[in-house]
């Protein structure tokens, strides 16, 4: 029960690494707003979460709507009378390549990826230093946000920056004991990493994959408890003086 009685909000959490942090969460006494925009995947994490003995409830997002995404954060703390933990997890690898990205392709990338990221971290600062409590905010960068990618320069400028939002925030929201980290997972075993790994036509999936896992020193995918059991890290009071980090969970494959 790591996080007993604490309140989180988790985007993207219908599916792949969201989910398992989601029912990760639950497990250990949180109650969870589950946030995505596929309602079937979401109310299935909420399913799986109340069947376990869990609490949560589900909204349909689209976080680029950021009046939606305010709402939603100002109707979980409502709900439960207080506002402990957002995980800002949402994001698509968005197109790849370098010299065809349409401008409609950037913004697609930019706005799911760190808009949304940024201002949920707003709206939810917002509320909680109003109280005395503090609270976690967790961003999800990747390891292209850390390194160069030569197949993702679009991902990598989204994810790159909330490396340095989060060093920044760390900074800011400090005094209010609010403490702000990110996660850089490498490719993950979700059904995601097929966009990943073929995001321009020439590229092959599995020559691809193979050149992918010799780098990774553990010498396989993500998995996503991997990046769940990260998040519960930085969502519990275990990381109370940890703030403004990157936790690389990626096999190795950084060093």
């Amino acid at each position: 029960m790591r996080l007993k009685d604490k309140v989180a909000i988790i985007t993207a959490a219908g599916s792949g690494m969201g989910r398992a942090g989601a029912i990760l969460f639950a497990k250990e006494g949180a109650k969870v707003a589950v946030v995505d925009i596929d309602p079937k995947g979401g109310e299935e994490t909420v399913k799986t979460i109340t069947e376990n003995g869990g609490e949560a409830f589900f909204r349909e997002l689209d976080v680029t709507v950021l009046p939606n995404l305010k709402k939603l954060i100002e109707d979980t703390a409502n709900k439960y009378g207080r506002l402990d933990i957002i995980w800002n997890h949402a994001g698509i690898p968005g197109a790849g390549g370098f010299g065809t990205i349409s401008e409609k392709e950037f913004d697609e990338a930019i706005d799911i990826n760190t808009k949304s990221a940024f201002f949920g971290a707003q709206y939810f600062a917002e509320i909680v230093k109003e109280t005395s409590k503090g609270g976690s905010i967790i961003f999800t960068s990747s390891v292209s946000g850390v390194r160069g990618s030569p197949m993702s320069p679009l991902y990598s400028t989204c994810k790159g920056a909330l490396v340095t939002l989060a060093r920044s925030l760390a900074k800011l929201l400090g005094k209010y004991n609010i403490r702000v980290n990110a996660i850089a997972p490498g490719v993950a075993n979700t059904p995601m990493r097929f966009q990943f790994l073929t995001r321009t036509t020439e590229d092959n999936y599995e020559e691809n994959l193979n050149m992918l896992l010799k780098q990774v020193a553990l010498g396989r995918l993500v998995d996503p408890m991997d990046v769940a059991y990260a998040a519960l890290f930085f969502a519990s009071d275990e990381s109370a003086f940890v703030t403004g980090t990157t936790l690389w969970v990626d096999g190795g494959y950084i060093a």
